[in-house]
């Protein structure tokens, strides 16, 4: 199944299916010997350097050079397929899951099928379906990070509130929280974040994207989206919930001096929240997503990421050991939980001694890494991301954030970000039904 992008360039469809196939690349020739190879690798982590080390002393034939780059997400990513023709690509680079297969489509990126093998033993159809496309697997899963809601225990404790348990009780403690302090709030919406949002669709049951044959079918705003956003337009109507968005001055602010109390995060939360809220570590807890139904486990995903090898690399299989090794050796997983704070993809990695210890940001919560893993098995993701999730997600930051300046509905968005997606997807070539 293929579609036409841009100048008559085929590119697969990415129809999710299991894995399967050898179209892989020709491997390299193995190192043996005295023989020395040397990798590229592009990674923006803070403290991948100290990962890529360990890899370095254990494999002294197979040399990897970190280097960061000049722009995070699709600033790197556009820089890929560009210098993709000019066959100026590192041989290894990070991906964030829902870019994955614009990289694909663009050739960037090659299957690893013909060097890595059985990860479907090691890794649950989740984490897998977030890099295998028309039947052929592009990277190891790295992280999971699964939805999940932080609060200020103490906060919670002096008020007699409990963490909720659904989404109405999420509603029910805003309530009760902002009658018994009107200057605080339970959480916030927020418009900076179009991954937050496509978790919490996840959670509701959406499906984005669909691929059919060469068809392509787009549903962002189908009925589980919409109830996720006329959620959040009654909560921002009643004022229960503040309209900052993540990431700025003024949430910085409010997380930290006690007006936000809450914050519906991810699994990396505690990474993020000494830069965010630097004088309340100790005062947090982390408890699992509010559920749409009572005693529903399953949450979306808010983040995540995985290395792939670039149709540049003259060292595939090299490459390629390099990653399986990052994502899914003891050692490789257990250097990544030290030094980049990763969560494993793989169960098996979410049991290493590296994780019996919380973040230093949540040590008043001993099981947190426990709490991750429960929450890790209920992940539910999109069947597919979009080959073009970049447009989306722009399309979101836009979208909602004039809903709120104007105090529209927000389910209006969702209707702009269908529009800009379809029509994007058939600028591009891509046969979209509908």
């Amino acid at each position: 199944m293929y579609a036409r992008l841009g100048a008559g360039l085929l590119v697969a469809a990415l129809a999710l299916t299991a894995c399967s196939g050898n179209d892989s690349p020709a491997s390299s020739p193995a190192t043996g010997g005295n023989e020395k190879v040397e990798l590229t690798f592009v990674n923006w982590d803070g403290g991948m350097d100290k990962v890529v080390d360990e890899w370095n002393q254990l494999n002294p034939n197979i040399q990897v050079q970190l280097s960061k780059p000049s722009g995070t997400g699709y600033t790197l990513y556009n820089k890929l397929i560009t210098n993709n023709k000019a066959g100026t690509n590192p041989d290894i680079t990070q991906v964030e899951y829902q870019a994955l297969p614009a990289l694909i489509a663009n050739q960037v990126v090659v299957p690893l099928d013909d060097y890595v093998k059985g990860l479907d033993a090691k890794y649950d159809k989740a984490s897998l379906a977030q890099v295998q496309f028309e039947g052929k697997t592009y990277g190891v899963p790295q992280n999971v990070c699964p939805m999940v809601f932080f609060y200020r225990k103490d906060v919670f404790d002096k008020l007699g509130l409990k963490p909720p348990a659904t989404w109405d009780e999420y509603a029910t403690t805003a309530a009760a929280l902002k009658k018994a302090d009107p200057k605080k709030f339970i959480g916030n919406f927020t418009a900076a974040d179009p991954g937050w949002f496509a978790g919490l669709a996840q959670q509701a049951g959406a499906n984005w994207w669909k691929a059919d044959g060469d068809t392509w079918s787009v549903s962002i705003n189908d009925a589980a989206s919409k109830k996720v956003a006329d959620f959040w337009d009654g909560l921002i109507t009643k004022g229960l919930v503040s309209p900052q968005p993540n990431w700025s001055a003024q949430w910085n602010t409010e997380m930290n001096n006690g007006t936000i109390v809450g914050w519906v995060g991810a699994q990396w939360g505690p990474n993020q929240l000494p830069s965010i809220a630097k004088d309340t570590a100790g005062k947090w807890a982390a408890a699992p997503l509010p559920a749409w139904t009572a005693g529903d486990a399953t949450v979306g995903i808010w983040g995540g990421e995985t290395e792939a090898v670039t149709a540049n690399s003259k060292h595939p299989a090299e490459a390629a050991k390099f990653v399986e090794w990052l994502n899914s050796s003891e050692a490789g997983m257990t250097s990544l939980i030290k030094h980049v704070q990763a969560f494993p993809a793989s169960p098996a990695g979410q049991q290493l001694p590296a994780l019996k210890t919380p973040p230093p940001f949540m040590s008043n919560q001993p099981d947190y890494n426990t709490l991750m893993a429960t929450a890790a098995k209920s992940v539910r993701t999109f069947d597919i991301w979009g080959p073009n999730a970049n447009v989306t997600f722009d399309s979101y930051s836009n979208a909602f954030a004039a809903a709120l300046q104007k105090k529209t509905p927000l389910a209006g968005a969702l209707d702009t970000m269908q529009e800009a997606t379809v029509a994007d997807m058939k600028k591009l070539g891509f046969q979209v039904a509908g």
